[in-house]
């Protein structure tokens, strides 16, 4: 009787384990989508800064953009 009780509560913390395994691995991938965010916004305003850039050589150079 206590050998299956034992059995039971190896199974389920071998279940608690496995989920916090997933959990862990969840969390890693929503860090890892905020750094791909912070890196988007980090390439678009480099973006615009170059935009206004090559504009302003433009405008020096006697270029219409």
């Amino acid at each position: 009787m206590f050998e299956l009780f034992a059995v039971g509560l190896e199974m389920q913390k071998r279940m608690i384990d496995a989920q916090m395994k997933g959990i862990e691995v969840a969390r890693d991938m929503v860090e890892a989508a905020q750094r791909q965010v912070e890196v988007g916004r980090a390439a678009g305003q480099a973006g615009e800064a170059n935009m206004r850039a090559m504009k302003g050589w433009m405008n020096l150079w006697g270029f219409r953009s």
